[in-house]
């Protein structure tokens, strides 16, 4: 494949090595900054967005005019979706709050677990996340994902509390707690307690590379397909 990379942090970095790795072509690097403009992508196969929610949409934009295909790793524009739904047409669009082939399979493991809370009403859900002090956003993207399915799932939740509280929380609010420090990659706890036992599932991420692996395996799947898809699409 021939790559534009859009946004050249951490992940960026780990992706062009990996991708180099599996003898794929990094055609063009744009940083974070600048949102890429249409022309710029004329001699590329695909993009690979991990910017910052400021450029993510016109990135995205500027992929679909040019119809190239495009990944996007970029969280906090979902209410511009139905928009983006309406654009690509000629293309393929694929987004995820988080790429890890392990979280994915992990996001599954966790609906299957919920649809079975459903069923057992003495059990109170929780997801608790912890990552890096250098991470922008609070709670994760992953971790708002995780907590969607669980109120998806069980009938008895109905709102996201993702906010610290100094008081008591309503049954149906399903509270995501987040903590920052040191370098940690990224740690998703899923637990169900009761008066009898507590039940936890968790994820931790032991670096980058199995974003960056994610994202890449994620490309390959899309090529020449069109229209707007998301990890729960490909083939695990």
């Amino acid at each position: 494949m021939k790559i534009a990379l859009i946004g050249f942090g951490k992940i960026g970095r780990e992706i062009d090595s990996i991708a180099r790795e599996q003898g794929d072509v990094i055609a063009q690097v744009f940083d974070s900054k600048h949102a890429v403009r249409a022309e710029a992508l004329a001699d590329v196969d695909i993009c690979i967005e991990f910017s910052t929610p400021d450029a993510v949409l016109q990135n995205m934009r500027a992929a679909i005019d040019a119809r190239r295909d495009i990944i996007v790793g970029t969280t906090g524009w979902d209410q511009h979706l139905p928009e983006i739904r309406n654009a690509v047409k000629e293309s393929g669009l694929l987004y995820s709050a988080n790429f890890s082939i392990g979280m994915n399979i992990f996001f599954r493991i966790v609906k299957r677990a919920a649809e079975l809370m459903n069923r057992a009403p003495e059990y109170d859900p929780y997801v608790q996340e912890i990552h890096h002090r250098q991470k922008v956003d609070s709670p994760s993207g992953t971790a708002l994902s995780l907590a969607r399915i669980l109120v998806r799932e069980i009938d008895r939740k109905k709102e996201i509390l993702d906010r610290p509280t100094n008081g008591k929380i309503s049954p149906e609010m399903l509270h995501v707690s987040s903590t920052r420090a040191g370098l940690v990659a990224g740690t998703h706890t899923i637990g169900f307690d009761s008066e009898a036992d507590l039940i936890e599932l968790r994820h931790i991420a032991k670096g980058r590379r199995g974003f960056a692996l994610g994202a890449l395996t994620a490309a390959r799947w899309l090529r020449g397909r069109k229209g707007v898809y998301t990890m729960e699409d490909v083939e695990l």
